[in-house]
């Protein structure tokens, strides 16, 4: 349920991994990392096409396509178990310890965007749960932290905050950045005891036997946040429009 990015223009030498996903299924009671031994099969194209099941409950498919600074995760989660799931989840980690100048432990550069304004994490209120390096966050569009189980588990998340389905840091230099994007955006999570940043995706109801898709892209770039925020904007098409 990981794989490695290398060889990325503007980050030469580093290594990225990606949990995709760290977690997924039903947002009462997801399947973490290591329970299911997905499948990977390389495509021609150059993408690459995840497959995982737990048997009873779901099974999923993630196609992952490497663009020049970005890598675009097609997600599909179908429900395998006899119930209704009330929103389903796919949970997506980008390791950013890797790199000295972008990882970033005390959140001075972790950026994301609440109530139409650039915010550091720093600059937002924090709610110091039993793993204090953690923090999570209500995304614009969303349910409230405290009607996600996922979530609310956690007991980190304040309740006065929302933000935009994103979340960036950006290098010492202010000249590239790592990024993670989810369409639709469930909840953002950030731990500062690895610097890895986490927008999870939601995809709605799901019934025995439904499927719901979603989308996320992590970037590593050559850029300033302005500059890669008008991109995303136009990329993601849905992000900003309440589900």
């Amino acid at each position: 349920m990981a794989c490695s990015v290398t060889d990325v223009r503007g980050f030469p030498g580093v290594q990225f991994t990606l949990g995709y996903p760290e977690a997924i299924g039903d947002i009462a009671g997801p399947f973490w990392f290591g329970t299911i031994k997905p499948v990977w099969e390389e495509r021609a194209d150059g993408a690459w096409l995840c497959r995982g099941e737990q048997p009873g409950q779901l099974t999923y498919e993630i196609l992952m396509i490497p663009g020049e600074d970005s890598v675009t995760s097609r997600l599909t989660l179908t429900n395998r178990s006899d119930r209704t799931w009330k929103q389903g989840m796919a949970f997506n980690c980008v390791q950013c310890s890797g790199d000295p100048w972008i990882r970033d432990h005390e959140c001075l550069r972790t950026w994301v965007r609440s109530t139409g304004q650039f915010k550091r994490l720093i600059e937002l209120p924090r709610v110091f749960g039993p793993r204090p390096a953690i923090q999570l966050y209500s995304v614009e569009g969303a349910p409230p932290a405290r009607d996600i189980p996922f979530v609310a588990n956690f007991r980190a998340t304040p309740e006065d905050v929302v933000v935009e389905p994103w979340i960036a840091i950006v290098s010492r230099d202010g000249k590239r950045l790592v990024a993670t994007v989810s369409t639709p955006g469930l909840f953002l999570f950030q731990n500062r005891e690895y610097s890895c940043i986490h927008s999870g995706a939601g995809f709605g109801q799901l019934k025995p036997g439904e499927t719901g898709e979603a989308l996320n892209t992590s970037y590593f770039v050559r850029s300033d946040l302005d500059d890669w925020y008008t991109r995303i904007t136009a990329n993601h098409e849905r992000l900003f429009i309440p589900s």
